[in-house]
């Protein structure tokens, strides 16, 4: 795999947090963590900026609760300063990430049908002669 250079200065720029604030916001842009955190969004983005810059992320407030369909399960949600940041590193990174995928994979990826899977072994067994 060929290595990427000078990502850092495209994940640290104001447009990219915007657009990860903006991505991770969305579908719960009226929760009381996203309403906190946009209530002061430059300083909160400036810090984040920061945080990444200097490599001391604080990382590890997930809150949790429970599920009770189809059963009971405990699900372990990361802060939304942590959404944020992961959406600023997807920005950059995810056309790197992409290039590098196995052709098969559907998981998340625009332009593949989430369906598809199912029809895929039996495309690639009919690709091999023999069966």
């Amino acid at each position: 795999m060929k290595r990427a250079n000078n990502l850092m200065p495209r994940i640290l720029e104001q447009d990219n947090l915007r657009l990860a604030f903006w991505k991770a916001s969305k579908g719960k842009r009226y929760t009381q963590e996203v309403l906190d955190f946009q209530s002061n969004l430059e300083p909160n983005l400036c810090n984040l900026r920061e945080q990444i810059s200097t490599g001391l992320l604080d990382v590890g407030k997930y809150r949790y609760f429970k599920v009770f369909e189809p059963k009971e399960r405990q699900i372990c949600a990361s802060a939304f300063s942590e959404q944020v940041l992961h959406h600023a590193l997807m920005n950059v990174c995810h056309d790197y990430f992409e290039r590098h995928q196995v052709f098969d994979s559907y998981a998340s990826r625009k332009g593949k049908v989430c369906m598809r899977h199912l029809y895929a072994p039996n495309i690639s067994t009919n690709r091999i002669t023999g069966i």
